[in-house]
């Protein structure tokens, strides 16, 4: 059933202690979805106990007086189906949850309590201090967080957002237990009141009901007061007309350029913000990202993102530089300056503006990928700066033109209203902000640059963007035929398969075509695959230029790298997508680099493998899973110094091995008539008359049973970290069902005595972990506080009791088992989903394309006494494959592994058997 929101027909009550809410009745909904947000973000944090609001955000989830235990409201919402979190920005703190859809009447009142009374006691206080720091070591190697907190250091400071708003054990250990008791209880009882606080619920409930559960649930809030929001300006001029150099810990060449603006991305009549980011966005032919990188000064532009409040915005021009970029700063912001100029000349052109206006219309009407539960968090806080009538129609206005409002917008983008930050580990620095001890430095920019902006020089190869040749008039949907409604295979000859399947569910002028590649030149060796990078690097950035005005029209590609080799994926409205695939095809088949791009593509290369190196630990360890499990999975560490001393020439031979002998698997769905489809696949056939290959295996590793492996992996990270991964012994219905059910039985248990318990880290988790469709299940932790041996023992004991001790799971099995069925058994919630899902299944030879459905089956026939077999056996050792992967950070290493250890990546990958 439908998820969709309309909030067009949204009711408002305002109660009698002064609460909004706005509830939107959704009667084909099968959940229900509930936000409030509070003006309380942590520009309300005392001046001295900075981190408090978030603080106390934590501390709302450690028990209130009708679920006193920590972490119960969790495990409550779970029960009825859903999942809860929250956040705390700048002025606002959000809290927001899901649920089945007729659970909203048991939910909704707990949530209330969570909110209205909490017990904040001291130790559950310390715990949470604790998770905090946890948390603020954990993003301390996080350029984006560094970045953020030297965008504190050199705003206004006297604006709250200068304010160190995360928290750490040094800010909150400078109070008493007692003391921070005393002011969590202050700072609840000052915001956390009914004119401070804003509510949204999606509910299939009846509004009448509704409207009395939530008076039922909120009335006796007590009133207090709406939180004031006058603050001082972001800026003065000591903060504009400034430079920002910083160093990175990644190896990024980037500048910022922001323009300071009051708030008016709230203008949503006029929407001028969306307009302008959408030209000097523009990545089309004759746009400033393509000079710019003609001139080989930037890889990437994006425009229009940046820190937002109520009163303020941050319009930011990223620029992704060359190391040449790096070197002509001033000319970037010349061009830019120029190009700007050229939207201002233009603001008389209505067309340009009514496009605009229609591409939103058409993204509005066929969206796809809807979160209900972030759009509901969204007009809560919405619900504070609009009317009710304005909050109505906030998605469905489009926007009109009006020149007055896109002049006055732009004379805000002025060489007076800049600050630049330039990221390179090249650039001068004088100073260490605060927490992160990241470097940085301040100058003001020359006046004389800053005046030249006024009038810039005038570039010839920069334009304006022409009108959209892959707009479209209308979309039509064809008639549905008989049959086509799941895969047909239309062409299975040598070396060349076909699918089609019409979309008779979704009703959308909508579609996805999906053709893949295998080729062993392009997958068997480190060589092969760095070459395939190297030209898929310069293949996609050959085709972005030619085909961006496509990609805003609605049609959609990508062409990225797989284990056997590449795929070409397209997806969107269908009237002009084949013409598209056809040209990408063509591109793909006759494209080659010259030497330029090559080198250019191998730095890219080179520096994006580096990079990765630098990711957080957890996200290295699992990366590194799946190069030990799947064969032809790469390491980037391993492919480093192969892309690094790879040549021009070998480049080329691997290219032209590659389309020498290849197999080409086709998928088509979507809205098409079946005539369609096989003059596509003809054309296709055509274009790749020298497939003559076969489907290469996706083969994983045998893990052996009993005796665990154990695998390094070298990171630059003060934190430890391990994931143990089983693996099942095969990919049968009932080891699957078995991995599934096992993992969401311990996941919640697992959580609450790592982390809320035993306090051994942030990251804490379990995953049902398949690869390539063969299951497994991971318990993985990151600890600034403990060494990898204290985190695999701390694991492996809680393992071993609780499946000593699985009886104790009994009485929770039935709603394990039923929240595990519902996700299996949930339909596809949009067309894009139902191809992916289709293409996945042609791909595991699941011909019936009905895995979950035989899945969620098997789960109903699941008797707890086969999971009972299973959680022993796995007690023994003797069912599934191990293997512990570590990073031991600033600790020793996990000592006696003897000759357990992978030493070498490529040695294990050949001795070791796969299934």
């Amino acid at each position: 059933m439908s998820n969709t929101i309309n909030f067009e027909n949204a009711h408002h009550i305002t109660l009698p202690n002064g609460m909004r809410a706005m509830l939107c009745h959704t009667p084909s909904a099968t959940e229900s979805y509930v936000s409030m947000a509070v003006r309380a973000g942590h520009f309300y944090d005392p001046q001295d106990c900075q981190g408090l609001a978030h603080l106390l955000e934590h501390m709302l989830f450690m028990g209130s007086r009708h679920l006193p235990k920590p972490n119960a409201i969790n495990g409550f919402i779970e029960q009825h189906g859903g999942t809860i979190n929250a956040w705390t920005g700048t002025e606002y703190t959000n809290y927001h949850y899901s649920c089945t859809g007729d659970a909203l009447a048991q939910t909704l009142p707990a949530f209330a309590d969570m909110l209205r009374q909490p017990l904040f006691e001291e130790d559950s206080l310390s715990k949470e201090i604790n998770n905090i720091h946890a948390e603020f070591e954990f993003k301390k190697k996080d350029d984006l967080r560094r970045l953020y907190q030297i965008h504190k250091e050199t705003c206004n400071p006297a604006h709250p957002f200068s304010k160190f708003s995360v928290g750490n054990s040094d800010t909150f250990s400078k109070h008493s237990a007692t003391e921070l008791k005393q002011r969590l209880k202050a700072l609840h009882s000052t915001y956390y009141c009914a004119n401070n606080m804003c509510l949204c619920i999606a509910s299939p409930m009846p509004f009448d009901q509704l409207s009395s559960l939530v008076n039922q649930c909120f009335g006796s809030l007590e009133s207090g007061a709406l939180a004031n929001d006058d603050w001082p300006a972001l800026y003065t001029e000591n903060e504009l007309g400034i430079q920002i150099n910083i160093h990175p810990l990644q190896d990024a060449k980037r500048m910022i350029v922001t323009f300071a603006l009051p708030a008016l991305q709230n203008d949503f009549r006029s929407k001028p913000l969306n307009y302008i980011s959408h030209l000097i966005g523009d990545e089309g032919e004759g746009s400033l990202l393509a000079y710019l990188k003609e001139q080989d000064w930037a890889l990437n532009l994006i425009a229009g993102s940046g820190i937002e409040g109520d009163h303020f915005k941050d319009f930011n021009v990223s620029f992704q530089l060359t190391q040449k970029g790096l070197e002509n700063k001033t000319e970037i912001l010349r061009a830019l300056f120029c190009y700007i100029e050229l939207i201002k000349k233009a603001v008389d052109e209505a067309w340009r503006y009514d496009e605009k206006a229609k591409l939103n219309a058409l993204a509005l009407e066929y969206e796809e990928n809807v979160k209900p539960l972030g759009l509901v968090a969204e007009y809560a806080q919405h619900l504070f700066v609009f009317s009710a009538d304005e909050v109505n129609i906030l998605r469905s206005t489009i926007g009109s033109y009006d020149k007055s409002v896109l002049v006055h917008a732009l004379s805000y983008f002025t060489g007076q209203n800049v600050r630049i930050k330039v990221i390179s580990k090249s650039e001068k620095t004088t100073k260490v902000c605060a927490f992160y001890m990241a470097e940085y430095h301040v100058e003001k920019i020359d006046p004389a640059v800053l005046d030249s902006l006024a009038t810039p020089p005038l570039i010839e190869a920069l334009r304006l963007p022409p009108p959209n040749p892959y707009l479209g008039d209308e979309y039509q949907l064809i008639l549905p035929e008989q049959g086509y409604n799941v895969p047909n295979k239309l062409i299975d000859d040598s070396g060349y398969r076909f699918w089609f399947a019409q979309d008779q569910q979704f009703h959308s002028p909508k579609g996805d075509i999906y053709v893949s590649y295998d080729a062993d030149s392009f997958s068997n060796t480190l060589e092969s695959v760095a070459a395939k990078r190297i030209w898929l690097g310069a293949l996609n950035d050959y085709l972005q230029a030619k085909y961006y005005r496509a990609e805003i029209a609605g049609l959609h590609y990508r062409i990225y790298g797989h284990q056997a080799g590449f795929t070409l994926h397209t997806r969107g409205f269908t009237n002009q997508q084949t013409l598209l695939a056809n040209q990408l095809l063509n591109a793909v088949k006759t494209y080659i680099p010259d030497e330029r791009a090559f080198n250019h593509h191998k730095a890219l290369q080179t520096q994006s493998l580096q990079n990765s190196l630098l990711n957080k630990p957890t996200n290295r360890l699992f990366s590194r899973l799946s190069v030990l499990i799947q064969r032809n999975t790469q390491a980037p560490v391993e492919l480093l110094d192969v892309v690094g001393n790879i040549s021009y020439e070998q480049m080329l031979q691997c290219r032209e091995q590659a389309f020498s002998h290849y197999f080409v698997e086709t998928f088509m769905h979507g809205n098409w008539a079946s005539d369609e489809a096989k003059r596509f696949a003809n054309n296709v056939r055509e274009l790749n008359d020298r497939a003559n290959g076969s489907p290469l295996s996706r083969a994983v590793s045998k893990l052996p049973v009993g005796k665990g492996l154990y695998h390094e992996v070298c990171c630059d990270h003060d934190d430890s970290a391990i994931v143990l991964y089983l693996q099942a012994p095969s990919s049968s219905l009932t080891d699957t069902a078995l991995c599934m059910v096992l993992e969401q039985m311990l996941a919640a248990p697992f959580f609450n005595a790592l982390r809320t318990e035993q306090q051994l880290g942030y990251i804490v988790g379990t995953g049902y972990v398949p690869h390539n469709q063969h299951p497994g299940m991971a318990f993985y932790i990151q600890s600034p506080q403990c060494s990898p041996k204290h985190l695999l023992d701390a694991t492996t004991e809680f393992l071993y009791q609780q499946l000593q001790e699985i009886e104790f799971y009994r009485f929770y099995w039935p709603n394990i088992q039923q929240n595990l069925i519902k996700q299996l058994e949930e339909r596809d919630l949009t067309l894009s989903m139902k191809s992916q899902r289709l293409w996945v299944s042609l791909g595991t030879q699941d011909f019936g394309f009905n895995r979950n459905v035989k899945l969620a089956e098997r789960v109903k026939a699941l008797s707890f006494e086969e999971i009972q077999a299973f959680a022993e056996k796995l007690a023994n050792r003797e069912y599934c494959g191990e293997l512990v992967l570590y990073s031991r950070g600033k600790y020793e290493d996990i000592p006696n592994l003897e000759k357990r250890t992978i030493n070498s990546i490529s040695e294990f990958k050949q001795k070791i058997p796969y299934y």
